[in-house]
């Protein structure tokens, strides 16, 4: 990333390009920090549209594929929470990092520009969207096995481990899998297209700039911009790389998937009346109430 150049030594403030589209999806992710300490992860971490009040594209997964493993797994997402705590530290790890490269504070007006603008974008990225929904797939069946088998992982710490060190295992084959058939995804007027993720020469890997159209609901009108992809994919395998090391480390026991639990992010009982399973999975991210926050954060 780079920064607008300052007279001092101290940057103060995050570049950014108008036609640079930022997606940021969202994951469960199965170890707490002081940051994330509900660690619904947003990645990339992109935090210069966020700084400048510009827009970010939100990809979600596939909800309709969600709801028939929730029924077959007989537990659901609340996705409006799930999204609130994505958002939260989404902002809370913008602030932190706004003050360490600016020394200054991120501005709740720039937050709520970035808001607003972010939820008047849409683009159709299916093989974001497909990458998004398989990652949560594996991960809520691999949160069902633990349940189903009773796992605790203060007692069962091996079993627990090897449970998440399979996820972490099958995510990073489908992610390396992904990015050695080099092919990327798109719609453009309801036809599906076939993009490189890069270009390989001598050896290495040169990422492209796919262009997607954009539909921004507040002008009605769409155009053309450009993404990364291949760095995407590159930032997801490094997270599930790294998730994976750490679990094979001797001194980490810091795992415990009940947090979503505990935060009723995920729900083992559907609640059932006249057989039908009551649709938590339904929300829109412009629903979210910001201003909570906002707040909760202690932003102004």
């Amino acid at each position: 990333m780079a920064f607008f150049k300052s007279n001092s030594k101290t940057l103060t403030k995050l570049r950014t390009y108008k036609k640079d589209l930022a997606p940021v999806g969202f994951y469960f992710d199965i170890f707490s920090t002081p940051i994330f300490q509900v660690p619904v992860m947003p990645i990339p971490i992109r935090i210069d549209k966020l700084s400048n009040g510009e827009p970010t594209l939100f990809i979600t997964p596939n909800i309709e594929k969600l709801e028939k493993l929730f029924k077959k797994l007989n537990l659901t997402i609340n996705f409006r929470l799930f999204y609130a705590k994505g958002i939260e530290n989404f902002i809370n790890y913008a602030c932190y990092k706004q003050k360490e490269i600016t020394l200054r504070q991120l501005d709740s007006n720039k937050i709520r520009k970035w808001w607003i603008a972010s939820n008047s974008f849409s683009a159709c990225n299916p093989d974001l969207v497909a990458v998004f929904t398989f990652i949560t797939v594996q991960f809520l069946k691999t949160f069902h096995n633990i349940e189903k088998n009773d796992l605790d992982p203060s007692q069962d710490t091996e079993d627990y481990k090897n449970m998440l060190l399979n996820y972490c295992d099958v995510i990073i084959k489908y992610l390396r899998n992904k990015i050695e058939k080099n092919i990327f995804f798109i719609k453009r007027e309801d036809v599906i297209e076939n993009e490189k993720l890069y270009l390989e020469k001598k050896q290495k890997n040169y990422p492209l700039v796919i262009k997607v159209p954009v539909y921004d609901s507040s002008t009605n009108k769409s155009n053309e911009m450009g993404f990364v992809p291949y760095l995407i994919y590159d930032d997801l395998l490094d997270s599930f790389c790294y998730n994976k090391k750490l679990l094979e480390s001797p001194d980490n026991d810091s795992i415990d998937l009940k947090v979503y639990v505990h935060n009723e992010i995920i729900n083992k009982k559907l609640i059932r009346l006249n057989n039908i399973i009551p649709n938590s999975s339904k929300i829109e991210l412009k629903d979210l109430n910001l201003e909570e926050i906002i707040q909760k954060l202690n932003i102004h």
